[in-house]
């Protein structure tokens, strides 16, 4: 979208009036914002000559270039949450880095380098836990924003509730929330001390609260939590937010990694709601001008877009600056972790048992001894090459920071547990020639995938270890599943009660699996939990380097029915999904 130009007489009065504490003529500000960042510091993959297309140091050079051009006073620079997690960078400056007199946290750093003015915190972000989080806090003089997670003891917020930054003359008011359904996909150990309220709950009166007391220019809603379809959805609320809420002039999304540049009316006004995907890939845009008269508002006009970074030259000095710190990153990830004797294609476990799922299930079974496993693939399509492996590969096989939980549920609970995961999975089928995978086709003029893709998420689609069971594909929800007997040849029975080891996100309720498919009521998850042990990728990194490795089984353990017409419909949805696959 483009604007009026500023004259510069217009300026010039501006900055006079400015000083005198009464503001006239026309101002303008540009606010920046990345999102769901997922450690994307570098642009290098640290191991042989793989690189990101984009990362900061894109973000970097585009920023120079317009604090350059507009001034860095008429100029705000965001960050909605998810930063701290994906990443080998990342993750050595979370764990392997601890030790504080070599320095601060690598993110700390370079959100000083960038010069964001407010940080908001993401769900991923608390996933890192206290000891994260809180150097950070420490570290910080950035704004570190969540303005929905109250202090269990009623002293008020863990994190800053909102920021307040001059520029140019204007008095801009950053109020940020994290997501609040972080319950349902963390242990109550990661966010221990505060709790997490919905958005709707406190953003009207909060808005309200902040334009008395600080009488802000610009009133910004910074939220880490998606766009959502308008409806009052508690993980995805930003459309029903932006269609409701009086006196915000931006809204920044984030969290479901889409794109978005919308003006949504409110009822008196519209509001600009923007979310830039994620990992770099665009910096979402407000640019706004007011203009006053005798210190009153007398025209207001915002646009947005989306900006991509791919063609974006990298900052050099950027790249020079955290050399040294790359270079320990890239150490650590050279390392030799394991060996494997074939490629392994994470996407194969959509369409049956692979190796990849094979692995998962092994380690949570003998890491923990419970009787049965249950595990979703979190790679959607990687490939780890035959041969030694890296961290970096690691990364591949398990990307986040879940811990391994056991739980106790009977076999009923189990059964219906994989009936809520193979619905999201799977369509039924009524025909030999119809899809299997439960899958959209995106024909949308200029989508950038312009081609079928998982209607539901694919890392909610669990599959079990250690019973044997088969899938029919031609019955409806609830009449899918049939469990044979436990792997072991034992019976498997309905009324007895197994131990089940998963990822702490799903025994906190994530996906819905335990709560709408085996029945445990929300509030009841953590009674079930009777054990906890370390995150997986350090429980897999472990079996490698203590030689464990040859204890992975090849869980052959399940199949879909009936093959004369699971067959080629598992081949077909796989040339759709997955067209570059072998």
């Amino acid at each position: 979208m483009k604007f009026l130009k500023i004259t510069v007489l217009a300026m010039l009065l501006a900055a006079v009036c400015a000083c005198s504490g009464k503001k006239e003529g026309k101002y303008r500000l540009q606010i920046y914002a990345t999102n769901d960042l997922h450690g994307k510091f570098f642009d290098s993959l640290y191991s042989g000559n793989r690189a990101n297309r984009v990362s900061l140091a894109n973000i970097s050079s585009y920023m120079k270039a317009q604090r350059a051009s507009a001034g860095k006073d008429n100029i705000l620079l965001l960050d909605i949450g998810d930063a701290l997690q994906g990443d080998n960078a990342s993750y050595y400056s979370n764990y392997i880095d601890t030790n504080r007199t070599e320095g601060r946290h690598l993110f700390t750093r370079i959100s000083e380098y960038l010069d964001y003015d407010a940080l908001i915190v993401g769900n991923h972000d608390v996933e890192t836990g206290h000891k994260v989080y809180d150097r950070l806090l420490s570290e910080l003089k950035i704004p570190y924003l969540a303005a929905n997670s109250p202090k269990n003891d009623g002293s008020g917020s863990y994190f800053k509730e909102y920021a307040i930054i001059k520029r140019g003359g204007l008095k801009v008011a950053v109020i940020g929330m994290t997501n609040p359904n972080i319950k349902s996909w963390l242990d109550e150990s990661l966010w221990s001390g505060m709790h997490f309220v919905e958005i709707e709950h406190i953003a009207d009166s909060l808005i309200k609260a902040v334009k008395k007391t600080e009488n802000p220019d610009i009133t910004v809603l910074a939220i880490h939590a998606g766009l959502g379809d308008g409806s009052n959805d508690l993980e995805n609320p930003a459309r029903y937010l932006a269609s409701r809420l009086q006196g915000v002039d931006v809204i920044f999304a984030a969290h479901d990694h889409q794109r978005c540049c919308e003006k949504i009316f409110n009822g008196t006004d519209s509001t600009l709601l923007l979310e830039g995907a994620c990992r770099a890939q665009y910096l979402s845009h407000a640019d706004i001008e007011l203009e006053f008269s005798a210190d009153s508002l007398v025209g207001k006009h915002i646009g947005g877009e989306l900006l991509p970074m791919e063609n974006v030259e990298k900052d050099e000095a950027y790249i020079a600056h955290f050399k040294e710190y790359f270079n320990r990153v890239k150490s650590f990830t050279n390392g030799k972790v394991g060996r494997l004797e074939k490629d392994m294609q994470t996407c194969d476990a959509y369409f049956g048992p692979s190796d990849y799922m094979s692995l998962i299930h092994s380690i949570q079974l003998n890491a923990s001894g419970a009787d049965i496993s249950f595990a979703a693939p979190l790679t959607t399509n990687g490939i780890i090459k035959a041969g030694d492996f890296d961290f970096q590969g690691l990364f591949t096989i398990y990307p986040f920071e879940n811990q391994l939980f056991v739980i106790e549920l009977d076999g009923r609970q189990i059964k219906d547990y994989l009936e809520c995961s193979y619905n999201y999975w799977i369509a039924t089928m009524k025909h030999k020639n119809d899809h299997i995978i439960n899958l959209v086709h995106d024909t949308s003029e200029g989508n950038y995938r312009n081609r079928y893709s998982f209607r539901n998420m694919p890392y909610n689609f669990d599959s079990a270890a250690n019973i044997d069971y088969e899938v029919d594909v031609r019955q409806p929800f609830g009449k899918r599943i049939a469990i044979k007997r436990m792997s072991d040849g034992r019976p498997f029975h309905a009324d007895s009660l197994y131990t089940v080891a998963l990822s702490s996100y799903r025994a906190s309720g994530g996906g819905d699996l335990l709560v709408k498919g085996a029945g445990i009521a929300a509030d009841s998850l953590s009674s079930i939990v009777v054990k906890k042990l370390d995150d997986l990728r350090t429980l897999i990194y472990n079996m490698y380097m203590n030689g464990e490795d040859k204890n992975i089984k090849d869980w052959n353990n399940w199949k879909f029915v009936p093959e004369s017409w699971t067959a080629d419909a598992l081949k077909r949805d796989k040339a759709l999904l997955f067209p570059d696959a072998g």
